[in-house]
Parts: C-alpha cells; sequence; structure tokens
C-alpha cells in the first residue's frame, strides 16, 4: 500500500524494511546526518546477508536500547549493534568476548577503535565504506572464522 505522502516519508525508501515500530522509532529520532550514516550501516549489512550465504538473514532488533543486527540462522555472526554516543558521533559496537574490535584496530589503525568493543565514527564525514563492509563482515563471519582454520 503506497502512501500519497511517500515524499515526506523516509521510511518509504528503504531498501529494507524496518522490523518494528521499535527499531523505526530509534532511528528517527536520530539527527538527519546522523540518520544518513545509520541508513547506510544498515543497508550494508543486509547486503552482506545476500551476497554471503553463510550469513543468512538478519534479525534486526532492539538490544540495550539500540538496533542490533543477528544471524539467528546460521549463527554466523557476533552481535554487531549501532548507537549513538553524542550528537556528532555514532559507534558500532561488538561483542567484548570476541577478538572482532582488536583485529579491526590492528587491520585499520587509521580508524578509531578502541580495540576492546567499539569502533567510533563521525555522522559529519564520509564512511569509509571499503573498510567498514571488512569490519561488517568480519562480525557477520565471526564463528564461521573459526570452522575455516579446520
Amino acid at each position: 500500500m503506497k502512501s500519497s505522502s511517500s515524499k515526506q516519508n523516509p521510511k518509504s525508501k528503504l531498501k529494507y524494511p524496518l522490523p518494528s515500530e521499535e527499531v523505526s522509532s530509534y532511528y528517527f529520532n536520530l539527527m538527519p546526518a546522523m540518520l544518513e550514516k545509520f541508513m547506510e550501516i544498515r543497508t550494508w549489512i543486509y547486503e552482506l546477508s545476500e551476497a554471503e550465504e553463510r550469513i543468512g538473514v538478519i534479525e534486526e532488533c532492539l538490544k540495550w536500547g539500540e538496533p542490533s543486527f543477528l544471524t539467528p540462522k546460521t549463527k554466523s555472526g557476533s552481535t554487531i549493534r549501532i548507537g549513538k554516543v553524542n550528537d556528532s558521533e555514532f559507534a558500532l559496537y561488538f561483542n567484548c568476548k570476541t577478538t572482532i574490535a582488536k583485529e579491526i584496530a590492528i587491520e585499520f589503525p587509521e580508524l578509531n577503535c578502541d580495540g576492546k568493543r567499539a569502533l567510533y565514527l563521525s555522522s559529519s564525514k564520509k564512511l569509509p565504506k571499503t573498510k567498514l563492509i571488512v569490519c561488517l563482515k568480519k562480525a557477520l563471519l565471526y564463528h564461521k572464522k573459526k570452522l575455516d582454520l579446520s
């Protein structure tokens, strides 16, 4: 069902529909510049899941009040959470019991990664797409990595 006010409804432009009112409400309470970055990253996560069958279906929900992405069917990945830090900065959060953030900090020292659980990004700068895709893939395939080594 298309709305005649689709030009005013940012949700109507989304390639990947939002899963719930809770998640929608989080996103659409962000400032426009930050919302744009969140939507870019969100799209890349879904595109990775479509391109890589080992990732499988993405489940998007709120964890700790922030959008989180899981791989419930394949269990290939570790949860990725995205959250606002302040008005100009946000972070991708990875499970602190994994080596994901440490690997990112080593592989991409130019990124603002604490090496423990968070990769900090600015809402006013262009996202480093190629590097972020690598980071997202590390998380979405984290549990497959161990199997690939054997």
